[in-house]
């Protein structure tokens, strides 16, 4: 049976080479991930611009606050419904790979800010869009294939 609803005729042309995509496991993963990855993401890019742009803390001390904040948050979100029924495995072993996983975001992060505010010396605010859009992607790409094993 099909997942995908009762579209209007012209809606349902466009939507048919695309429908095997649009029901496929994998799709329904980005789709979860990007809508959970975002509220965390923004939850993180509002403790970074508070600390780093609101209270003037140094920005990598800022990052490192800010990825704290999102850190518990992303697997609560990632392990319970963006990657539901795909764990496999011993709960131990996912969170540390879900902690290195983290720990590569962040150190990507970590690389944005350094990047535009020290190498550059650009606004505290420079990163975020890299914070918010290429982090989030390669983030995705180690949860879906390694921490959380998709079948």
């Amino acid at each position: 049976m099909s997942r995908m609803p009762n579209l209007p005729p012209t809606l349902a042309a466009i939507a048919g080479p695309l429908r095997p995509l649009l029901e496929s496991r994998g799709f329904a993963q980005l789709v979860r991930f990007a809508i959970g990855g975002l509220a965390v993401t923004l939850l993180s890019v509002l403790v970074y611009v508070g600390f780093a742009y609101g209270l003037r803390i140094h920005p990598l001390a800022a990052n490192t606050l800010s990825y704290g904040a999102g850190l518990a948050a992303g697997y609560a979100v990632h392990s319970r419904w963006s990657f539901r029924g795909d764990r496999r495995g011993e709960d131990g072993t996912m969170v540390l790979r879900f902690l290195v996983a983290s720990g590569f975001a962040f150190t990507l992060n970590s690389f944005w800010v350094w990047l535009t505010t020290i190498a550059l010396h650009l606004s505290p605010l420079a990163p975020v869009p890299a914070m918010m859009f290429v982090t989030p992607l390669m983030s995705f790409v180690l949860n879906r294939w390694w921490v959380f094993r998709a079948a």
